[in-house]
């Protein structure tokens, strides 16, 4: 959706006062929809980005708003289908055959590329603008480069090349080849770090919820730095990134378990605020159905992994008897409609990943008593015991136990890191019996590989 059309659509829902809450209350004026108009002046662009940020949260399982997270978590060995007659859509990707032709898998790609084109038409309004200040300028161009950082980052890891649009011609965008793995990350890098010097550093309020972190700022972009960098194998840089972010004053790991994922919560580094008027997240509308028939619920591989007196298992998951069975599923969001008080937003980037990347790092610089104190830090708020791993294969085995459960459920941390530590072949074999290789990339959607001739799919699939 262009912004042109999605102010618009913002537009009718103010006019109507239905279906989204404040955040979608942009403003009214008709001449916001002639995109020359729209970054003419602060106001008007900084609605235009709004609308990107509504367009993230306004679908449910789309790929910024609980999508990633379960598809992903279905790929990997942490979530699966509740057995029924009609088992949901998503099973395919439990099953690992999604297909070029599979609607979930292509509407997945293509939300993402959706999202791409509305941040680039921000970065081509604010750029040709001479309305706008230098402030407002400096700080969306910033805030669209990080977001288009973010998505890339997504698509390269889940699909592989991926063709890399920079631009808002259309034709010209669906006619790209799929560029290397190489060339996306240098993109992914070369926006970070212009967002690290374009955003500002403290957060910007959203209209009328001040002190929110919805608005990306300097640290939400050294945060996912601080992930291209572990994911690269620059080790000295992630831990410098993650360092950043662990001795920053405003960042701490909130003790109590359930004020993690409240808007209020002080490991935010980022987060998306949710906009429909009956839906508190969507993980909550995705893992809180309806009492007796959990549609998704965690694997006994996932289960099996807690430590016996680990609090994220009592705060985190919950469990329901059906026909004598048990059924665990996630209970990280706790509320199924919005509520008053402090309600919970979607976490997209948080403290605690930090200091997980900083004890990977530290073990890959043989810094064992670093890593190890970043890994107790973890631990020691799920009330566990200090962990004493000795050898750098046992510490990266503890590191990554730390990372399945306490990232569970969350953006597809686990069928990443199996991934990218080249553990899923010998770990999903086993839990999978119908597993491949190949099954490790999602495939081209259909409709991408007629529009791009001579682009190849991922291999495995027809």
């Amino acid at each position: 959706m262009s912004i042109r059309k999605y102010i618009a659509y913002c537009l009718l829902v103010a006019l109507a006062g239905a279906g989204c809450r404040k955040l979608t209350e942009t403003p009214t004026q008709q001449q916001l929809l002639t995109p020359s108009r729209v970054f003419s002046n602060d106001a008007d662009a900084a609605a235009a980005m709004t609308g990107v940020y509504i367009e993230m949260a306004i679908s449910l399982r789309s790929f910024m708003n609980a999508g990633i997270s379960l598809d992903a978590g279905l790929s990997a060995d942490e979530l699966d289908c509740r057995p029924q007659t009609n088992l949901p859509p998503e099973d395919s990707f439990r099953r690992n055959i999604p297909t070029p032709g599979d609607g979930l898998s292509t509407l997945l790609f293509r939300n993402g590329y959706t999202l791409i084109n509305d941040l680039n038409s921000v970065l081509e309004g604010v750029r040709a603008s001479k309305g706008m200040s230098s402030a407002m300028r400096t700080q969306l161009e910033g805030e669209a480069e990080f977001g288009r950082a973010f998505i890339y980052f997504y698509l390269v890891n889940l699909y592989g090349a991926v063709p890399l649009a920079l631009g808002t011609d259309l034709l010209q965008n669906e006619r790209l080849a799929r560029a290397s793995v190489d060339s996306v990350y240098a993109q992914v890098t070369s926006d970070l770090q212009d967002a690290q010097r374009l955003l500002p550093v403290d957060y910007v309020d959203a209209t009328g919820y001040a002190g929110d972190r919805t608005r990306p700022n300097q640290a939400a972009a050294t945060a996912l730095l601080a992930r291209v960098r572990l994911y690269r194998g620059q080790w000295s840089l992630a831990d410098s990134a993650a360092s950043a972010l662990i001795s920053d004053p405003r960042y701490l790991l909130e003790q109590s378990l359930d004020s993690v994922f409240l808007s209020v919560s002080r490991e935010a580094v980022w987060q998306l605020q949710p906009v429909l008027k009956t839906v508190a997240t969507a993980d909550a509308s995705v893992y809180l159905s309806p009492p007796g028939r959990p549609n998704f619920v965690l694997t006994p591989e996932l289960l099996g992994v807690f430590e016996p007196g680990d609090l994220r298992r009592q705060h985190w998951t919950r469990s329901v008897v059906v026909s004598g069975t048990v059924y665990a599923y996630p209970y990280k969001y706790h509320q199924p409609s919005p509520a008053a008080g402090a309600p919970e937003y979607e976490m997209v980037l948080r403290l605690a990943e930090q200091y997980l990347i900083r004890a990977e790092a530290r073990v890959q610089e043989n810094n064992p008593a670093g890593a190890v104190a970043d890994l107790n830090a973890v631990r020691k708020r799920a009330g566990l015991a200090a962990s004493t791993p000795m050898g750098t294969a046992a510490m990266m085995a503890a590191v990554l136990q730390e990372r399945r459960v306490e990232l569970m459920s969350e953006w597809g941390h686990r069928w990443l890191d199996l991934k990218r530590t080249g553990l899923a072949d010998s770990v999903l074999v086993s839990e999978k019996p119908w597993w491949k290789t190949t099954d490790q990339l999602y495939p081209i959607p259909s409709a991408q590989l007629r529009s791009s001739p001579g682009m190849l799919q991922n291999p495995g699939y027809q």
